[in-house]
């Protein structure tokens, strides 16, 4: 009797186990499918945002302003700008040349690993094409769109001016350009070139946590 006893508790000790394990695994497959679905959501939010900054650049135009604003980005060591910053100084030497600014503010950073200097690569390239020196301003300490619009806040106000327009990819502009009113500069709208790049989809796509970060006031 002891012996049937103990052999019904153990297979019902092995039932309740197996329906233990059983409901485990519906727990977790239910969890991943939730946690499956917000990853896929969220996804789509970046998208539909990512989709949203690259319109809204694309649909910018620049209006007449007293400065124009060059981010800064890569250059060779010899301070060459590369192709994605040389299509933003093309686009800025064409705004100059029909009247759409006074005067061109080039802002980058400098490596501290080999000194390449942004601001320096671009006036130089800008000067070699015809803008006369007294009409580019080097700014060396914009190590980000945050400090290089506080700078050009700084040089209208020292300047008794206002308005700036900004020049950089398309992707970058609704940024380049909150950034710009948040330091209390006049928004003259943005320019950017007409050359693609195989890194805009990355970088359209790096523009939402930017963007937000600069909305929030968090960078």
């Amino acid at each position: 009797m002891w012996r049937k006893l103990a052999q019904f508790s153990l297979t019902e000790f092995r039932h309740a186990m197996d329906a233990h394990a059983a409901l485990s695994l519906t727990s977790w497959a239910y969890w991943f499918q939730r946690i499956g679905l917000l990853a896929a959501a969220m996804g789509c939010l970046w998208m539909v945002c990512a989709v949203g900054i690259t319109l809204a650049g694309l649909f910018t135009r620049p209006t007449p302003a007293d400065l124009a604003l060059v981010l800064g980005n890569t250059v060779a060591l010899d301070n060459q700008p590369m192709p994605r910053l040389q299509a933003r100084l093309e686009a800025a030497l064409a705004l100059y040349r029909h009247g759409g600014c006074g005067v061109i503010m080039v802002s980058g950073g400098i490596d501290p690993a080999d000194g390449r200097n942004e601001a320096a690569g671009m006036k130089r390239w800008l000067i070699d094409h015809g803008v006369p020196a007294d009409d580019v301003v080097a700014d060396p300490f914009g190590d980000n769109t945050r400090a290089s619009a506080l700078h050009a806040k700084a040089w209208l106000e020292t300047h008794g001016q206002r308005r700036a327009v900004a020049v950089s990819q398309y992707f970058h502009l609704p940024r380049a350009r909150l950034a710009l009113r948040q330091a209390g500069v006049e928004d003259a709208g943005g320019a950017y070139p007409r050359r693609w790049f195989a890194r805009d989809l990355y970088s359209s796509l790096r523009e939402v946590p930017g963007y937000l970060a600069y909305l929030l006031r968090l960078h």
